[in-house]
C-alpha cells in the first residue's frame, strides 16, 4: 500500500480534506461540490489545478441552486459533470426546466467517507432531480499516481440517459505542450474569437480564414476560446516548459472521447479575461445530453444498474 497522509484544513469558510503521498498531494472541498482545489506536484512545488476564490456562504447557495448559471467565476479546479455537460431539455420531462448547466453535481455538499487506513476519499453525490448516486472515491496506484474510481447507481424504474465528464481545469505555462498520441483530426465546437471548420487537422490547424495555429503549443495571450473533441487511444499529456507532465488515461469502454478546453484569455462575461485548459474525459463527443441522444450515442443506465469506470492521473 503507498504510504499516505490525510489532514483536515479549511478553504475560506469551507472545510478541505487533503490526501498526500511523498510526492503528490490533492485536496478536496466537500461542501461545494467535492471540488478538487487542488493537485500538488510537492516535489516541483507546481499546482496543475487552476486556482479559485473561494466562494461565500451566499455565493455556496446560489451555486447549489437547479438554474445556477456556470460561468469564469465558477470556473476552476475539478468538478465532474452529469447527467449533462451543459444545460439542455429534461429528456424525462420535457415540460420541466432544462437541466443544470454542468450537471448536478458542481457547488453542491458531497458526503465524505474518508478511510485514512485505505488511504483513500470517497465522495457521494444524491440529487434532488433524478434518482441516482454517483460516488468518486480518489486513492494512489503509486506515490506519483491519483486514481479515480467512479460508481454510479440508479435507483430508477425507467433507464435514464446521461452524459458524463470529468470537468478538470489545467493551469498551463506559456510554452506548455498538449499531446494527443495518434489523434490526427479534431473536431471544433463552439469557438470564441477564432473561426474554424467542422473538422480541423491536430496539432496544426488551418483556420477558416486560411491562417495556421499550432493547438498544440500554449500560448495564453491570444484572446480566443474553443473546444475540440477528439478520441485518442493512448494516454493524453500535458508537458510544463520545465519539463514537469501530467499523463492522462481512463476506462475508454465508457468514456471514448475527450473534450480539450482551450481559453487562451478568450471567455470572459465582464471580468478578467480566463486562461485555463480542460482535458475532459466524456462519454460522447457531444456538447450536452441531448444532442448525445439525438446522436444515439447517450449512455444508458438501466434501473437498479450499477457502473463503474476510472481515471488515471500521473504526475512526473
Amino acid at each position: 500500500m503507498v504510504k499516505t497522509e490525510l489532514t483536515h484544513q479549511t478553504w475560506g469558510p469551507w472545510p478541505t480534506v487533503r490526501l498526500a503521498t511523498e510526492a503528490v498531494a490533492v485536496e478536496v472541498a466537500g461542501e461545494v461540490g467535492a471540488r478538487v482545489i487542488s493537485l500538488m506536484d510537492l516535489r516541483r512545488e507546481r499546482e496543475w489545478m487552476v486556482q479559485g476564490e473561494p466562494p461565500t456562504e451566499l455565493e455556496q447557495m446560489a451555486w447549489a441552486e437547479e438554474g445556477a448559471p456556470f460561468g469564469p467565476r465558477e470556473s476552476f479546479g475539478w468538478d465532474e459533470c452529469l447527467p449533462t455537460t451543459r444545460t439542455c431539455a429534461d429528456p424525462l420531462d420535457a415540460s420541466s426546466p432544462g437541466l443544470r448547466d454542468h450537471g448536478d453535481q458542481w457547488g453542491r455538499g458531497a458526503y465524505l467517507s474518508a478511510d485514512p487506513d485505505a488511504g483513500a476519499l470517497v465522495h457521494t453525490w444524491s440529487v434532488p432531480r433524478w434518482p441516482y448516486r454517483l460516488s468518486r472515491r480518489l486513492s494512489y496506484e503509486d506515490e506519483r499516481t491519483l486514481l479515480a474510481e467512479y460508481v454510479l447507481t440508479s435507483h430508477a424504474e425507467v433507464a435514464l440517459p446521461i452524459h458524463w465528464a470529468q470537468h478538470a481545469l489545467f493551469e498551463l505555462e506559456d510554452g506548455a505542450a498538449i499531446d494527443l498520441p495518434e489523434v490526427s483530426r479534431v473536431r471544433p465546437s463552439a469557438s470564441i474569437g477564432i473561426e474554424l471548420p467542422d473538422e480541423i487537422d491536430w496539432p496544426v490547424a488551418t483556420l477558416a480564414d486560411g491562417a495556421k495555429v499550432d493547438f498544440r503549443c500554449i500560448a495564453r495571450g491570444l484572446e480566443w476560446a474553443t473546444v475540440v473533441y477528439a478520441e485518442p487511444g493512448e494516454d493524453v499529456r500535458m508537458v510544463q516548459p520545465d519539463g514537469a507532465r501530467l499523463d492522462l488515461d481512463w476506462d475508454r469502454e465508457f468514456a471514448p472521447a475527450l473534450r480539450v478546453w482551450l481559453s487562451n484569455s478568450g471567455w470572459s462575461t465582464g471580468g478578467p479575461p480566463n486562461v485555463q485548459y480542460g482535458m475532459e474525459p466524456v462519454t460522447s463527443a457531444d456538447d450536452d445530453l441531448g444532442a448525445a441522444i439525438e446522436r444515439e450515442r447517450a449512455r444508458m443506465l438501466q434501473p437498479g444498474e450499477a457502473v463503474h469506470w476510472w481515471v488515471r492521473m500521473r504526475l512526473s
